[in-house]
């Protein structure tokens, strides 16, 4: 007789000895019913594969018939014993109508010292079975009868073998990544002499790795402040053995690249993991493609490999492994050119980009993330309308991306075209769960949050994205954004000034800061932030900043000038929605504050300038209706409602603004504030900045509701952050004086009266509403007869 080999599995924490019928998690045994262990049993064994429920009942229980509740709670306590919960389904997963899977890595253990390990976790003997084989299906196996050993022998043995399994455990652990580790990818090495394998492939390995929620990819932006800090281009090639270097500094634990080189008429595709700190190989695949159409596809074929052999689940790679050329394209050309633009946008050339992705999807039109890439680029230069058509085609392709990619269209796709916001956040709530290690769900997330006025998560979402990548500029830039909302000054201003001394100082750091200094009245910190702006792209935003906070002082004469100086800027950079936008809120800005004339002009300018967009009708009707022209701005109103879809925003903030707007030029306060009913979860989103609260504290203030009109204005000046540079801010402290003088608390009401006083000081003599403020204080002022 000889010999039998044990076979032994190891998935996770466990170790299965399917001779002994023993299941141990570390020294312990885990007690399973008979049924139950065999199950187990077969799922391991057959752990690449759905195992039906006809095959597992046919196999536990193979004499007699069961009934299918049977597996059902042998499942059930499987689960139990291996520490599964409802949410978390680990080891075992449920194909609805086929069967279960086990998704765990699963390694086979064949060896005597094993075994020897095993009996000693058991029983406090060891034995030497001597058994027949009984080899796998399909394969001749043959044994050699071993010698008989003395005691002596076997005990030393056992230790050793002991001692060397563990080290060979331990080594397999630092060979592969845990979920989460930062990987960073590297460029390909190509010894072809053809460009268009430089970058593209690197770009198709990029989307395949971070299709999958086990690697933390670094990113492209920090890999470039990466290369910069080392004093080198920051567009230069991460190669060998400059790669390592970038790989230890990111903080990542694993570096994943390849080579690609001619071997005759074929190609040669190398992929490889080395550890960042010791240069070890982790894992490396080999491929060959007979022509350069084959390339991509060969490469897609090596990738889940190589995942497998990094750690990554067997069940983790069926789920999230879209063929590479749906994933990114067919054409090699397609994906080149794609890259390019992704170069460009890198660099911050958004308008350049525009032809690379152009060309990427008159070579492959049905390339998906191109057009979804193009449409960021169009909203980002304030080209809504091209913006939406390009993601309206990227969302009817959506099925020929990886997950992620299908999240990131869906979600813009939801903010922008559909402007539904619900389904936008619960999008990226689906994709933080998915990959709960990307930067991208969170930080949109927080973003989102403080669209709708919802501050506190904002932040909440916000630091999760920091945490996730502090080296990244965009995480300070949405957290400080939601603290300002919030009202959290002192927070807000920190994580700025940490962010620039991370060199992370961006227009959005800058446009904060100059929010900041306006709230802490930092003449000073204000001038900085406006020098800073001065000669840069964006230097229209902060002009229209600056034309916002002379409004807010009373410097009407000032701020007509700049409003005039943001539009020509914006017009001289093409941004022609930009130009209309500021000229719109310059319109109902100087509404409110009663010059009819010259609000209304602005409004038909901007009507004129884009006469068919949805924004500019809606804030056309906002401007009409405060000046009086309520035949018009119905009209404007009615053509707008019917359109497919406003959106969350537009039906619940913007349209009730403009109707509320009309119901107080006819007079009828108590509709107005009706109508704004709609808006009160979105009181402090983004924009328009306190408009809502206002219109319904003068529809109050008309109604002779006192308490109710004090409660509006008070809101608005509780949240200054969500305010900073609006003319409600001023506003709602003369409305509350007024407020006050109705309710009869004289000094509560001069009080506000002084403090709107103070606030325009310095604002023109002649304005309006200033005269108005000056004589009913003189009035409030002048003791009882």
């Amino acid at each position: 007789m000889t010999q039998q080999i044990k076979h032994l599995y190891e998935f996770g924490p466990y170790r299965i000895d399917p001779a002994k019928r023993l299941l141990l998690r570390g020294e312990e045994s885990v007690q399973l019913p008979s049924k139950v262990f065999e199950t187990l049993l077969v799922l391991v064994q057959h752990s690449e594969e759905v195992v039906s429920k006809d095959d597992l009942l046919k196999t536990v229980w193979p004499d007699s018939f069961v009934e299918e509740s049977n597996l059902s709670q042998s499942i059930f306590l499987l689960r139990k014993a291996l520490g599964e919960t409802a949410q978390d389904h680990r080891y075992i997963v449920t194909i609805p109508g086929r069967g279960y899977r086990f998704t765990e890595n699963v390694r086979l253990v064949a060896a005597d010292e094993a075994d020897l390990i095993v009996e000693s976790h058991s029983q406090s003997r060891v034995t030497v079975e001597e058994t027949e084989p009984r080899p796998e299906e399909g394969k001749s196996v043959s044994f050699l009868r071993p010698h008989k050993r003395p005691w002596s022998w076997i005990l030393p043995i056992a230790a050793l073998l002991l001692v060397v399994s563990g080290l060979l455990l331990h080594r397999h652990r630092s060979t592969t990544l845990g979920a989460g580790d930062l990987v960073l990818v590297s460029d390909f090495v190509n010894t072809t002499g053809e460009p268009v394998f430089d970058g593209s492939l690197k770009q198709a390995l990029t989307v395949k790795l971070g299709e999958s929620p086990y690697f933390n990819i670094v990113l492209d932006s920090a890999t470039r402040r990466t290369l910069s800090l080392m004093g080198r281009s920051p567009d230069g090639r991460v190669v060998p053995p400059v790669d390592r270097e970038v790989c230890q500094r990111e903080g990542a634990k694993v570096v994943v690249g390849g080579s690609i080189l001619n071997v005759g008429d074929k190609y040669a595709l190398n992929l490889d993991a080395t550890n960042c700190l010791t240069g070890a190989s982790l894992a490396h695949q080999e491929v060959e493609a007979l022509n350069k159409e084959q390339v991509l596809n060969k490469l897609g074929n090596a990738i889940p490999a190589l995942r497998r052999q990094l750690g990554e689940s067997l069940g983790s790679i069926q789920k999230f492994d879209t063929p590479i050329e749906q994933a990114t394209t067919k054409s090699l050309p397609a994906l080149k050119a794609y890259t390019s633009g992704d170069e460009k946008r890198a660099q911050g050339q958004e308008v350049e980009s525009i032809p690379f992705y152009k060309m990427a999807i008159e070579l492959d039109p049905d390339f998906a993330i191109a057009y979804a890439r193009l449409a960021a680029v169009h909203t980002n230069l304030q080209q809504p309308d091209l913006g939406d058509e390009y993601l309206q085609k990227a969302f009817e392709r959506r099925e020929r991306v990886s997950e992620k990619e299908k999240f990131y269209i869906q979600a813009h796709y939801y903010a922008d075209v559909t402007k539904e916001i619900d389904k936008e956040i619960e999008t990226y709530k689906l994709w933080s769960e998915v990959y709960p290690h990307d930067l991208i769900p969170f930080n949109n997330l927080s973003n989102e949050y403080v669209r709708i006025g919802q501050p506190d998560k904002a932040i909440e979402a916000g630091q999760k994205a920091l945490r996730l990548n502090p080296e990244h500029a965009s995480p300070y830039t949405v957290l400080a954004r939601a603290y300002l909302r919030a009202t959290r000054i002192a927070e807000a201003k920190a994580i700025c000034e940490k962010a620039i001394t991370q060199k992370f100082d961006g227009w959005g750091i800058h446009q904060l800061l100059y929010f900041i200094a306006v709230i802490e009245d930092d003449e000073a910190a204000m001038q900085r932030e406006i020098d800073w702006f001065k000669g840069k792209p964006l230097e229209s935003w902060n002009t229209y900043d600056q034309a916002s906070v002379a409004l807010s002082q009373g410097k009407l004469n000032r701020s007509r000038e700049l409003f005039e100086r943001a539009r020509a800027l914006a017009l001289q950079q093409g941004l022609k929605e930009q130009a209309v936008s500021i000229t719109l809120d310059h319109a109902f800005y100087e509404a409110d504050l009663g010059y009819r004339q010259q609000a209304r002009a602005a409004a038909e300018l901007a009507l004129r300038m884009i006469p068919d967009s949805v924004e500019t009708k809606v804030f056309g009707a906002l401007t009409l209706a405060r000046v009086g022209d309520i035949r018009r701005a119905e009209a404007l109103t009615n053509d707008v409602t019917r359109q497919p879809s406003l959106g969350t925003i537009m039906n619940n903030v913007f349209l009730p603004c403009v109707r509320a707007a009309m119901e107080l030029a006819r007079r009828n306060p108590a509709a107005a504030i009706e109508e704004l009913r709609r808006a009160v979860p979105y009181d402090l989103g983004t924009p328009p900045d306190g408009v809502a609260m206002y219109y319904r504290g003068l529809g109050y203030l008309e109604l002779q509701s006192e308490k109710e009109a004090a409660t509006q204005f008070q809101k608005i000046l509780n949240n200054r952050g969500a305010v900073a540079t609006s003319i409600y801010w001023p506003l709602a402290h003369l409305g509350l004086a007024r407020a006050y003088a109705q309710t009869g608390d004289t000094e509560k009401s001069l009080a506000e009266y002084r403090e709107f006083l103070e606030l325009w000081k310095n604002a023109d003599p002649d304005l309006r509403i200033l005269k108005q403020a000056q004589a009913e204080y003189a009035t409030l002022s002048k003791p009882t007869p």
